[in-house]
């Protein structure tokens, strides 16, 4: 009996092991088969543009046998194209210093990642907190980001109303709000803050306009005022003189008062660095930035800039990128940025990033009219023209709007009204948070690539899938196509 039952042990032994192969084949199969489908159902990564405005750019270096091509992240030092930016990583390193800019960017040791500078805010209700609840870890995160002279740490310039030494000049001597520039002669305060920095990597002119401060504290009421001075008027610092542009009135005299100092200052550094940089280096970018309030004063900056023969000259490109920006002129003004040159074309795109149900990047309506305080008291036994207050507002560049389940939508306007569009609270965190928009590396996948914005493309070839351009449809329906096959292909096997 022990025999026969040794044998029976023998033979199961044989038996599962002759069964163990075939039933390893059969797994191996349908794990193939498994990730074969999971290829075919997700969604591919871009294919490459072919284009020197992404993430990278290539070195090419002679070996003495063949050439090869060093890839380096991030860019290169000082060469200029090396960080784009509207690439991913360009509008990352735009967001963290339009929202650090809501602190004391004049403060001792501010861009030096070493110190400790004082990060407190002035009085118990400011609402600083909404934009960071750590205002120190958003500023090493911001200088992270770039290099930074420790020479031009000190030599930056920032321009604030309670900083004694950011006087400006002011000898225009027309009305604020009949030219929508500022007025009155002698030294003026700024009404808004900026901060201008000369960036060693990226080989960048960084311009910075706060937004409105959440602190009555620190400006608040007085920077409100700016905001709510929605009517239209003459933009007489247009850069092209014939044109017929108007622009928002609180913006223009906010901007018209430190127009001289900001556009100087820029012009300053950026001889500076093309003398420092003799024949080796191309000219830095000037790039310009802001957030909410300080979007539209970038605006208006850009547009000078952009349009600036004595930037055309110096061969300097000019990139704008705004969070939240509000509407700031009409459709001339629009003109100014949809303008393409065949060569030499100074200004190198513009991008307004938007969050979810950000309000204020729908302001001021597109329409409407705007009646100046104190008109109705003082013409009351007069009839009265309204039509001198109308107004048409309409937004340039390229949007990307930030979506909560994870969509990015390029050239997509916000629409729709929710809940949130009403709720303090999330009017509050869809506005000021923008930085964080930028912490979690899986959205750059869905960023759309910087060559989609650039103002000169033709080639369909060097559009990125996730363009929306009719261009790019035949590529689309291609992958769709590809993908189709694929699933079929499976489930006949």
């Amino acid at each position: 009996m022990m025999l026969t039952l040794g044998r029976m042990m023998v033979h199961a032994s044989s038996s599962s092991l002759q069964r163990r192969p075939l039933l390893r084949v059969k797994a191996t199969t349908l794990k193939k088969k498994w990730f074969t489908l999971r290829r075919a159902t997700a969604l591919p990564p871009p294919p490459p543009c072919g284009c020197d405005f992404d993430e990278a750019t290539t070195k090419t270096t002679n070996n003495a046998k063949k050439k090869k091509t060093k890839l380096v992240k991030g860019g290169g030092k000082g060469k200029g194209g090396d960080v784009h930016p509207l690439s991913f990583s360009g509008c990352k390193l735009c967001a963290n210093f339009a929202m650090v800019s809501y602190w004391d960017c004049g403060v001792q040791g501010f861009f030096d990642a070493t110190a400790r500078p004082n990060m407190e805010t002035p009085g118990v209700f400011g609402l600083e907190f909404v934009v960071a609840k750590d205002p120190e870890r958003l500023r090493q995160t911001a200088l992270s980001t770039c290099t930074i002279d420790e020479e031009e740490r000190d030599k930056r310039t920032w321009l604030d109303y309670d900083y004694d030494d950011a006087l400006v000049d002011d000898d225009d001597d027309d009305a604020k709000e009949e030219t929508g520039e500022a007025g009155g002669g002698g030294k003026v305060k700024p009404e808004s803050r900026a901060l201008i920095v000369s960036l060693r990597d990226p080989n960048w002119i960084l311009v910075t306009f706060r937004g409105t401060t959440p602190n009555p504290s620190s400006g608040f009421f007085r920077e409100s005022k700016i905001n709510g001075r929605a009517g239209q008027v003459a933009w007489k610092d247009c850069p092209e003189r014939d044109a017929v542009v108007k622009v928002h009135a609180g913006y223009a005299n906010a901007y018209g008062i430190v127009r001289d100092r900001v556009e100087r200052d820029v012009t300053e550094r950026v001889k500076r660095k093309i003398e420092e940089g003799g024949d080796v280096n191309a000219p830095p970018r000037v790039v310009i930035t802001g957030h909410s309030l300080g979007g539209a004063m970038a605006t208006l900056c850009a547009a000078r800039l952009g349009n600036s023969e004595e930037m055309k000259r110096l061969g300097v490109k000019t990139s704008l990128i705004t969070f939240g920006q509000p509407r700031v002129g009409d459709g001339n003004f629009k003109k100014l940025f949809d303008k393409k040159e065949t060569t030499n074309n100074v200004m190198d795109g513009y991008l307004r990033i938007v969050n979810e149900q950000d309000v204020f990047a729908r302001v001021p309506p597109k329409s409407g009219i705007w009646i100046p305080d104190g008109v109705l008291e003082t013409s009351l036994s007069s009839s009265i023209d309204a039509s001198q207050w109308t107004f048409s507002y309409e937004h340039a560049g390229d949007c990307v709007w930030y979506r909560d389940d994870g969509r990015i939508l390029f050239r997509e306007e916000p629409k729709g009204v929710s809940l949130r569009t009403v709720n303090p609270v999330s009017i509050a965190l869809d506005h000021a948070k923008y930085a964080k928009l930028f912490d979690d590396e899986q959205t750059k996948k869905n960023f759309p690539r910087a060559v989609c914005f650039h103002p000169e493309r033709q080639d369909p070839k060097t559009i990125c899938i996730n363009c929306p351009d009719p261009k790019n449809d035949f590529r689309r329906n291609a992958q769709k196509s590809a993908s189709a096959e694929n699933t079929n292909t499976i489930n006949d096997n």
